[in-house]
């Protein structure tokens, strides 16, 4: 998996997926400043090396670095998937909330369908 900043990595980790996103990357998007030149590039090299399966990025906080990486996963046929940092609303509880994001996942690792939005 590639992500933009950690609003899943909680559940990567239970789910046992392996994020190859550098922690500075993740950091410096979450906290919006620029990541590092040497960062960009590693994190490019995962969807232009096929290193990863599935491409997931905060949904709610998007900016053009972002849709950069959007349309690279895009370009190299890999699946993206829009994560939430906050519920989103109406029609959601956490647990469908939770639910409707493990399906998109599955989804974009089983059947390679992306799903950017929930």
């Amino acid at each position: 998996m590639a992500t933009t900043e950690p609003v899943a990595d909680y559940l990567l980790q239970a789910l046992g997926a392996d994020n190859k996103t550098p922690w500075a990357f993740q950091a410096d998007v979450m906290n919006g400043t620029d990541p590092s030149a040497q960062d960009v590039t590693v994190e490019r090299s995962l969807f232009t090396n096929h290193e990863v399966k599935v491409f997931l990025y905060n949904q709610q906080v998007t900016d053009s670095l972002t849709e950069s990486f959007i349309a690279l996963a895009r370009a190299n046929h890999i699946p993206v998937v829009g994560v939430y940092e906050t519920m989103p609303e109406p029609g959601y509880r956490y647990q469908s909330w939770m639910l409707a994001e493990v399906r998109a996942l599955r989804a974009a690792v089983t059947d390679h369908v992306s799903s950017e939005h929930l």
